[in-house]
């Protein structure tokens, strides 16, 4: 075997283990659930760092095997606050304030009002994404365990 070959081998080698355990992922943003802040084909980074912190955007897999890109909202065991109103046979829920909260529960004697409060369970994430009108996330099915989360979008 000649040098050239030797040495061929030994980068496509390296370059294998590289991508192994490459700790980083390119991501290409699909759909309008992130907009403003992301916009269909935009093309992100992503590491595998797994301290999470409020404000994060992560990479996850939804229970449809899809991969999606959210915000976390609310951290495990923060509170969170919902207010569903039902409008023409419709249920449009909002995340709102302790206070917003406070004052419809207190003063609301409608029966097309729900006031909710809740939890996020330990270990669990509240993800949303940025477009609230236009993105299926935690208010529809729940906050997500950490081992769904993928990747951390880097700055």
């Amino acid at each position: 075997m000649n040098k050239k070959f030797i040495k061929t081998l030994l980068i496509a080698f390296v370059l294998i283990i590289f991508m192994i355990i490459n700790p980083y992922k390119i991501i290409v943003v699909r759909g309008e659930s992130m907009f403003p802040t992301y916009k269909n084909g935009d093309i992100l980074l992503g590491t595998k760092d797994r301290n999470y912190q409020k404000g994060d955007i992560v990479v996850l897999k939804n229970d449809f095997d899809e991969t999606i890109i959210k915000r976390i909202s609310y951290m495990p065991r923060e509170t969170y606050y919902t207010v569903s109103r039902i409008v023409a046979h419709d249920c449009i829920s909002e995340m709102v304030d302790k206070t917003t909260y406070e004052n419809i529960k207190h003063n609301s004697n409608s029966k097309y009002v729900i006031a909710m409060k809740d939890k996020v369970p330990l270990n669990q994430y509240f993800i949303t994404g940025d477009n609230k009108n236009n993105s299926d996330d935690s208010r529809r099915f729940g906050s997500i365990e950490k081992e769904k989360i993928l990747y951390k979008i880097i700055k």
